[in-house]
């Protein structure tokens, strides 16, 4: 893993800003945006619809360039993190190939980028990664033979087995019904305890945000600004029943607060 203990911040962020062309007109999607995500921890951006949370995801996956400020992924260029298969990347849908099947799809960047002949092994074979998210039984079926949240499960294998330093998920739970999301919350969390990967996640719902995170970034706009950084010091493992404590409650208003500020910001501006 690129950084070394001294260094221990993972994304930073410095000023950053980014507009897209849209019908001739520049739109802000981001504006001033000052973000420190240390190595190891689990980070989600959460806030109303249109304040820039995937352009975030974005620049820092290295997909789209900011505009102004600093992007810096282990103390190099977000682009550079991206060449060097750094940052792992997981989008709204599964994106599956569907003529390959469950391990092949989890094989697929493997093969791609040849993570071995370049000096990085995995730490765990494709298949464990598929056991550990309750997939062993499927390996050889295709992704039409899946339900959605099996799916999904795929396509999170498949990014933990490509052993990124950072991986970037974009709401990847959004369209699974609400006992699907727990079950795939729990493996999700199993699997990054057991790697302490960096992860910058998306997400609509507070309560996945707090049971996942330990901080929550809260985003206002447009254009994207920070609202607020709110730690989350609930202890881990997180049991079952985490939701039910006083300690969830509290950091669930100050969220809820957070995002009518930013919701009333952006009314503002419309």
């Amino acid at each position: 893993m690129p950084g070394t203990a001294s260094d221990p911040d993972a994304v930073v962020l410095r000023d950053v800003s980014k507009s897209f062309q849209t019908r001739g007109e520049p739109v802000c999607a981001l504006a001033g945006v000052d973000l420190t995500v240390g190595r190891g921890k689990f980070v989600t951006l959460i806030g109303p619809s249109g304040c820039g949370k995937s352009t975030l995801l974005r620049v820092v996956a290295g997909l789209v360039e900011a505009d102004a400020g600093e992007v810096s992924i282990f103390g190099e260029s977000a682009r550079r993190a991206c060449a060097q298969k750094h940052v792992g990347f997981v989008p709204q849908t599964p994106a599956l190939l569907p003529w390959r099947t469950v391990l092949d799809n989890v094989r697929l960047p493997l093969q791609v980028n040849r993570l071995a002949s370049a000096g990085r092994v995995p730490s765990r074979r494709p298949a464990e990664i598929l056991e550990a998210v309750g997939l062993g039984g499927v390996l050889d079926r295709h992704p039409n033979e899946l339900s959605g949240g099996m799916q999904q499960r795929v396509a999170i294998a498949r990014a933990f087995a490509f052993d990124p330093a950072i991986l970037v998920m974009d709401e990847p739970f959004s369209s699974l019904d609400e006992m699907t999301r727990e079950v795939l919350r729990s493996e999700l969390l199993g699997l990054w305890q057991d790697r302490r990967t960096t992860v910058l996640f998306v997400t609509h719902s507070v309560a996945e945000a707090i049971v996942l995170s330990d901080a929550v970034v809260v985003l206002s706009g447009p254009p994207g600004r920070i609202q607020a950084v709110v730690p989350v010091d609930l202890p881990r493992p997180r049991r079952d029943l985490v939701e039910l404590t006083e300690d969830y409650h509290a950091l669930e208003r100050r969220i809820r607060l957070e995002l009518r500020g930013a919701w009333s910001d952006r009314d503002a501006k419309t």
